[in-house]
């Protein structure tokens, strides 16, 4: 009989550490990742990675920096605010946008120098950076922001009194947003004019994750679904119950691919919303070779959907068929996010005491 955990429940799990047993097909004792390379930075946490032709960028709660990715330190100096940055860096032409509830800043990738900063009117959401374009909620409106150099462009408003905390996605003239109100918006891309709006509080209650691909808006809801979305008009293509709260969904390759606390990482067809494949994280059983719970966002490169699991283990799963090819421990505590690097090198993470861990392949 399946289990079901609900929010609460899975939670306060997560938050206790508990991990569900070692993974299904993989002995308890993993092979290590081997340590290239171990990077101090003048922090006590780190946000996710990023990485640019100018190396590896990270922020922090209190500097911003880059790394290569042969494990040099390129340069490192002060955000300059007080709140920690704790979104992922954006590259964009140049530049880093980073940042937090209360601010956003553009920083220069090779110098880390100042380009603009930007103060939350109410409180910021996570960033988009398109078409040269910095999107983002600031309470209940979407503001759009010149990225070179910060200036506004124009804001939308949503109801008042909720919070756009989720990035927007994009297509070629259409941003699309599904800020905390309950509904989901395509706005002008240029102007912020609102092309048409969908309230979807009776079905999804608001929308989490959102990008656009293959032709369609793809969308975790806060009712347990993954929806596909016409660009068109917002209405519904498809939708699969993953059965319990998605986290994240990554999508590549015609797929979105997610981790569901029933214990399954699935692969969802972008073009019917049907299961490509699924593969069994745990049985919540007696048995060996359970994985640990899933919260770090999956991510792919080359084939290979890569899945750490909040024991510290890094999964690899085959992105056509979800066959585990490999499963290896991260010889460092992290926080639940890898970076695969450009050059096939290996992963980057950040450490729980603020380091960059530089490793080498699975």
């Amino acid at each position: 009989m399946p289990v079901r955990l609900n929010r609460r429940s899975f939670v306060q799990t997560a938050i206790a550490g508990l991990s569900f047993r070692p993974a299904i097909g993989f002995a308890t004792e993993r092979e290590t990742l081997p340590v290239r390379h171990l990077l101090q930075t003048d922090n006590s946490r780190l946000a996710p990675l990023s990485e640019t032709a100018n190396g590896v960028l990270y922020a922090g709660d209190r500097t911003i920096g880059a790394v290569s990715a042969s494990g040099k330190h390129l340069w490192a100096h002060s955000h300059g605010a007080a709140d920690p940055a704790v979104f992922r860096p954006r590259p964009t032409d140049g530049l880093m946008i980073v940042g937090a509830r209360s601010w956003l800043a553009a920083f220069d990738q090779k110098t880390g120098d100042e380009a603009w900063r930007y103060a939350a009117r109410i409180q910021t959401g996570v960033p988009l950076v398109a078409k040269g374009t910095v999107f983002f909620g600031d309470g209940h409106e979407i503001v759009a922001l010149d990225a070179a150099s910060g200036s506004e462009l124009w804001r939308f408003a949503g109801i008042p009194d909720t919070l756009a905390s989720y990035a927007p996605a994009a297509s070629d003239d259409t941003i699309f947003a599904g800020p905390g109100d309950g509904h989901i918006y395509a706005l002008d891309i240029a102007t912020g004019a609102l092309r048409w709006a969908q309230d979807i509080r009776p079905r999804w209650q608001y929308l989490r994750q959102i990008s656009v691909a293959d032709g369609i808006l793809v969308a975790g809801t806060y009712k347990e679904f993954l929806a596909g979305i016409s660009l068109e008009d917002g209405h519904k293509l498809w939708s699969f119950n993953a059965g319990n709260f998605i986290n994240s969904q990554h999508v590549a390759d015609g797929a979105a691919f997610l981790w569901s606390p029933t214990g399954w990482v699935y692969a969802i067809s972008l073009a019917s919303g049907k299961v490509r494949w699924r593969h069994q994280t745990t049985d919540y059983g007696s048995g060996a070779g359970n994985w640990a719970s899933v919260l770090a966002e999956i991510t792919s490169r080359d084939g290979h959907l890569y899945v750490l699991s909040m024991d510290n283990v890094l999964h690899d799963l085959d992105m056509v068929d979800g066959t585990e090819m490999a499963a290896r421990a991260v010889p460092e505590p992290v926080r639940h996010a890898v970076l695969p690097l450009d050059d096939g090198s290996g992963f980057a993470f950040p450490t729980t005491s603020a380091e960059v861990l530089l490793t080498g392949s699975i």
